[in-house]
Order: C-alpha cells, then structure tokens, then sequence
C-alpha cells in the first residue's frame, strides 16, 4: 500500500496530464457532436447580451414632461435640473399608493378647469398631449376605470388639505377627483426640494391650456458628444422579421436604399443621416388608437435608440401618427433635420418610421454665459406683427440642436418655438 502512494507520488504530473487530455477529449467530442446545440448557445447568450441597450420601460417613455409647483399665493414655477429625473422618481413614488373610486368634479366649465391647473399647495404634472387612461395605467402600475376617464392631460397632486388626486382632461375641461386610499405626500414634497424653479403661469388660449412665462428668464446652454448609430445595424434592427431575413442594398447618388423582399423598405439619406422606413401589407391597419401606445412603444425599442431621455410627445394624423423627442433637463429638442425625434406612422396598408441615426450621449464642458429669453407675452407681441402669426397653433420652450461639420459634438440653445404648418420652428425664424 505503501508502495502504490510513493509511485502516484512519483508520477502525479503524468496522471494529471493525462486527465486533462481525457477531460479535453471528451468536451471536443460533444461539441464536435452537437455543434449546432453549443452555437445556439452561444449565439442566445450574445442576443441577450446586446438587447440590454435599453432600460427604459414603456411607462417611462409616456412619462409627463413637466413639473409645476404651485405655493399657497398661487405662484407657479416649472421644476428642472435636478439630480435625478422628477417624473420618474414621482412615477416610483405613485406606483404605491392605492387609489380609491373615481368621480367627476366638473366638466364643460374652462373657468374652473383652470382654477385646479392653478390649485394653491399642489404638483402639476402635465403631457404633450393628452394619453389614454389606459397608459395612465401603465405608467403609475393603478386601475382608473377608463369607462369613467378616457384620456388624461394634466394630474395635480394637492400638498396639502384631503388625501386626493385630480386627473384633468382638456377635452371637454374634464375634472376627475380620486381619492388616496394609500400614499405619502410628503416623498413628493422633500422630492422637488432643490430643484431650480422658473415662473409660469398656466392659461387657456384658443380652447388649448398652455404654459407661459410672465417674465424673462435665463437657461443654460448644453454641449453633448453625438453618438452615430451604425446604419447597417439599424437597417437590420428594422428590416429583420427573423434571423432568416435578406437584406439587399443598392445606392442612388446620396441615397443607400435598403429592402427585405418586396414589402419592406428602407431609404438612408447619406447628407443628413437620417432614415424613412417604409413596411407595406396586404390590409388596412385594424389597431386601435390605444393599442398603438404599446405597438409604437415595441417599435422604438426595436430602433435601437438609447431611450433614457426620449419622451412621447405628441400624435397628428388623426392619431395614426405618434412623435417621440429627446428631452433635457424637462425640455424638449428640436432641429430642422429631425434629429433627436423618432415618428412612427400606421394606416392604409403602410408603417412609416422617420429618423436620424444621430443621438445625444455623453454631456460635454462648455464655458457659455446662460441665454437670456424673453417673456412669452412678449414674444407673442413680435410674432402678431409678423405675417406668420394666424398660422401659429401653439409655443413652447426647447432646445434648438446645433451640430458642428462633422456631427460629432452638438450644442443645445434654448429658445421658443412655435407651432407652424405642422412642425415646430424656432420662432426668430419667422420674425425675419
């Protein structure tokens, strides 16, 4: 016995050798065997790597995109630049509370609907344009009978006084009261504590509420290194119903136009680096408008686009056309070419998408005094003695995109921009 343990002594690196090749041999042989079992795989493990490239959950990209406080004078400021994203940390904070029956306050009165935008001690939190309750319900994870509230514009969370809600819709000045069964009011106090404020004032212009600006204000100019997404990927991320999918390519001077079989299309304007894509079927689009929010929602993600920042921001075309837009700091960003948008478009047999492969990633250092603007009031004075101003349809405050020549770095400056023949345009434009 002995003897045998002072032989493996003596030879335990041949024995060791020899069981790694055994080992070696036989791992070679199973994938030799079943390759195709080892490189799906493999191949299913790298897919799920690269489909994290977007967090973002439906109910943050229908998130408002405007925070109002409103103190026990009636004063009103819209809330930004803050650490971390208001609307999300409120959209986690309302998750938990449980919310009671629902019943109509007032409907048909634009006088009282604008005395609840401009309620004492409350939070306004307020959409683009108005979503369905059902998105509503999405976002905030709660039951609101869309029977009773079919669509949702503005939510006001009272600091003070009972525990309830408010849903405000602007069709028809609809005010819906819910009560608060379960939930803090004071996480949403200390939340907005810190943030920089600006005064506004909410108001009712041509049956539409707006958000305008009573006195002049300064915001800051941004810097951010332009991300380019590659535009074989894209096409791929749009063109492919299936890894089986051929993609062909063809150029036409500065167009690279893209196809999959007969029924999808997709042209990339090589200038500009934006896209149109173009998917055709036999039957007429049979979705409703609210199952669109989700089916839209799934398209964006299958862009590819980094979706941090990107916010739903509106529908046109009677509801068939949806416009997402990057926002910073609670504004939105605008520029001729479209970039920083995403449009999603179904009906007629056709789904359109129309978008840049450029997009915002990281901040850059500027040294750049703050932009003075001037009061809304103001502004509007300008624009009435210009011959555009019967065709303007709304005004907002945003961000106008600026690249440089090679579309590697962009430089965001605030201004106002005005509703104009179905685009927002920078409203200095229409003053020349």
């Amino acid at each position: 016995m002995i003897g045998m343990i002072n032989k493996l002594k003596a030879n335990w690196l041949s024995i060791a050798l020899t069981i790694v090749v055994i080992i070696s041999l036989f791992l070679s042989g199973l994938i030799w065997t079943n390759p195709y079992q080892y490189e799906g795989t493999r191949r299913e493990n790298v897919m799920k790597s690269s489909q994290q490239y977007t967090a973002q959950s439906m109910g943050d990209v229908y998130l408002p995109t405007t925070v109002v406080r409103t103190n026990g004078r009636g004063n009103q400021v819209f809330l930004y630049s803050t650490p971390a994203s208001l609307t999300r940390e409120m959209k986690n904070i309302i998750r938990g509370w449980q919310f009671g029956r629902v019943t109509t306050v007032k409907s048909n009165n634009s006088d009282v609907y604008l005395s609840y935008l401009r309620r004492h001690n409350a939070i306004t939190l307020s959409y683009p344009k108005a979503i369905p309750t059902l998105v509503f319900n999405e976002t905030f994870s709660q039951t609101v009978n869309s029977d009773q509230v079919s669509q949702i514009n503005h939510i006001v969370i009272p600091l003070k006084g009972p525990r309830e809600v408010y849903l405000l819709s602007d069709h028809r000045y609809g005010i819906y009261r819910l009560q608060v069964k379960k939930g803090n009011f004071k996480q949403i106090t200390k939340l907005t504590k810190g943030a920089r404020g600006i005064a506004v004032d909410h108001k009712i212009v041509n049956g539409t509420t707006m958000l305008t600006y009573p006195k002049s204000f300064t915001l800051p100019v941004f810097a951010f290194q332009v991300a380019n997404q590659n535009i074989d990927t894209l096409s791929s991320n749009l063109l492919s119903s299936n890894q089986r999918s051929n993609i062909t390519s063809s150029e036409n001077g500065d167009e690279v136009v893209y196809s999959s079989g007969n029924n999808q299309r997709l042209v990339y304007h090589r200038t500009n680096g934006t896209v149109d894509y173009e998917s055709f079927t036999n039957s007429d689009d049979h979705r409703s408008t609210d199952q669109l929010y989700s089916y839209f929602y799934n398209r964006l993600v299958k862009t590819g686009v980094q979706l941090s920042n990107v916010r739903f921001d509106g529908t046109s075309n009677h509801q068939r056309r949806f416009t997402y837009r990057t926002f910073v700091d609670g504004f939105p960003i605008f520029n001729e070419d479209g970039y920083g948008s995403i449009q999603l478009m179904a009906g007629s047999g056709t789904e359109r998408c129309q978008m840049s492969r450029y997009s915002l990633q990281v901040p850059l250092p500027i040294n750049q005094q703050e932009v003075k603007l001037p009061a809304t009031p103001e502004v509007l004075n300008d624009l009435h003695a210009s011959p555009h101003f019967r065709d303007i349809k709304g005004i907002r405050v945003g961000y106008l995109w600026r690249s440089d020549d090679s579309n590697k770095v962009v430089k965001l400056t605030p201004t106002y921009f005005v509703w104009y023949h179905g685009n927002w345009v920078d409203y200095e434009q229409l003053l020349k």
